[in-house]
Formats: structure tokens, sequence, C-alpha cells
């Protein structure tokens, strides 16, 4: 673990509390398919996928959700500097490209346009995708955790991220991974440790972010898609045959850092995460814990606050994979 990654946080003189007018203004700042895909699922006024995965995936695809998703890319490009990925790919040479859950596609698209010699293929249960894209990419309505159907050795790079929390079989799709990469070919996870937030003084482990934090770990352990499982994707990339590097980050919630660059993460986190917290919790807290919604609604609230109130000083652990086929 790097000094960067150990030294505590600095906090800004400045406090900010959350308020619900907040709330507002960050709503409205970010103002071959078969017919099963698009039987949406409708739940206490959010859309999510189709019944074939709602039984696993817990997070909506309606546009509020697509907005966020957006919104936690850029912030994933303001905490890496830039950079899409950290594994190292030629650029001189034409590569075929495979992006996990792609979403809304916007990470497929970037990859694109950075590497236009790339065939790039996102993938995801949505098809919530734009039809213009550049000509080196496409979208397949598919889930990574049935049999693939791209051939053995096909890529020379796959990527994921925030999938955690979306897959029940980790081996398996590790497995799959290895089998469809090329030698020498990379997978690349960036995932936040959901569960592992804490704080450098305190302020988060005495906030009310705690219930819901711990309520998504127990929807998480009984619905069979973990959230706690970050800080082990490394062990079981190595049990499958990869030789694995990984890039340790941590991303502070809301503006009270010191360090200017931190308060920009930190700014993009805390919208996120606002906006987010519905969206991870709704249907967990209903479906899989039998939460009535009332109060499913008054963990998120909660959550919310403690998520704008600079006073709490809220960390994600992040952790950055890149495993490379032999």
């Amino acid at each position: 673990m790097s000094k960067e990654y150990e030294a505590p946080i600095e906090v800004e003189d400045t406090d900010v509390e959350y308020t619900d007018d907040q709330a507002t203004t960050v709503g409205s700042d970010l103002t071959s398919v078969t017919s099963s895909v698009f039987q949406y699922v409708y739940e206490n006024g959010r859309r999510y996928a189709s019944d074939r995965t709602a039984a696993h995936y817990y997070l909506p695809n309606d546009e509020l959700e697509q907005e966020r998703l957006d919104l936690a890319h850029h912030g994933w490009n303001v905490g890496l500097k830039g950079e899409l990925h950290l594994a190292t790919l030629p650029k001189d040479k034409r590569i075929k490209v495979l992006d996990l859950g792609t979403g809304t596609g916007i990470w497929a698209i970037d990859f694109g346009d950075m590497y236009p010699q790339a065939e790039v293929i996102g993938s995801d249960i949505s098809p919530i995708q734009p039809g213009w894209v550049p000509p080196n990419v496409k979208f397949e309505i598919d889930d990574y955790e049935e049999e693939w159907v791209h051939k053995k050795e096909s890529f020379d790079f796959i990527h994921g991220r925030n999938i955690v929390g979306a897959v029940k079989d980790w081996p398996a799709l590790i497995k799959q991974a290895y089998e469809a990469l090329a030698p020498g070919g990379k997978f690349e996870l960036q995932e936040t440790h959901l569960n592992g937030t804490y704080s450098d003084d305190g302020t988060y482990e005495k906030s009310k972010l705690v219930p819901y934090v711990n309520a998504l770990q127990e929807a998480g352990k009984a619905g069979g898609v973990r959230i706690d499982i970050t800080p082990e994707l490394g062990t079981l990339l190595e049990q499958a045959g990869f030789k694995v590097t990984c890039h340790k980050r941590r991303w502070p919630v809301g503006t009270w850092a010191k360090d200017p660059k931190m308060k920009e993460i930190g700014k993009c986190c805390s919208t996120v995460c606002i906006m987010g917290a519905e969206a991870y919790g709704l249907a967990a807290f209903t479906r899989v814990l039998g939460m009535k919604t009332d109060d499913a609604m008054k963990i998120i609230k909660d959550a919310v606050q403690a998520y704008g109130d600079n006073k709490v000083h809220t960390i994600y652990p992040v952790y950055i994979y890149v495993a490379e086929k032999p």
C-alpha cells in the first residue's frame, strides 16, 4: 500500500451541510434485441431491467439512473486523471475490446474514440445505449453471467467497472474472461469497496450512513450478490491464472477535502452517491430484505443527508485490478 493511500485526507475548515434544496438542484442539473429485453419492471416510481434479471440485479435503468452512470464516468475520469484504463495497451495495433456491463456505453464510446483502430463491444442487459456511436463501437444485449457467445481467445482487453453488486458467481465470470482473452490479453476491473466506507476522524462511523451501508451489505449477502467482495477480487483473479497488479485509491465524498484535486473528486462522488442511494438501496431493501417502502426510504433519506453533509468525512476505497493472461 502506497504512502499516498495511507496518508489522511486533510479537511478544509469550511463545513457545509446538505439541505433538501440541494436535492432539487442536483436533479435539475443532471437533468439483435429480443422483445423480452423491453419488458421492464416498474417499482416505487423507478424502472428496472426485465424479469429475466430482476431477481439478482437491483439497480434501475431509467433516465435518472442513466444520468447517474454518466456522471460516475466523469468522476472516474477525474479520479484517474483522464485515463480510461490503467492497463498498458498497444496504440499502434488493432485490438478487440469487450466492456462488461456497459450501461449507457459512455466508456466504450470514449475508448473507441481514443483507439480508432480498436474493435469495441459493449454488453449490457438493458438496451439503453445511444444509436449514434463511433464506427468501431457496437453494443450487444447480453448477460455476462450466462455462457458467453464470443470465441475463445478472441479479445485483447476486457473491462469492467462498478459491477460489484451485480455479479452472483465471480469465479465463473473471471473464468469466462480468462478463456475469452488471447494470451497476453488483459482484464481490468475498476471497483469501489462499497461497504469499506470509513473516515480518518470518526465522523463517518458516527453518521446515519452506517445503517444504510450495513443494510446494503445484508441485502447483498441475502441476494447472493456480495458488495463486500472487492478486496478479494485480486485473489480470485490469481486463482484463475492471471498475473495481477492492484492499484489502490481512496476518494472522499463531499467538498470537505483541502486538496483541490480531492475536492473535485469529492464533489463528483457526493453527487453520484446522493443520486445512487435510492438506486442501490430501494429494490435491495424492499425485494430482498422485505422492508416496507417507507422504512427503506427513511434509511435512504438519512444516507442522502450524510452524503451531502461536509461535516461527515466519508471515504471510499477504490481498487483497480489489472490482470494479465500469461
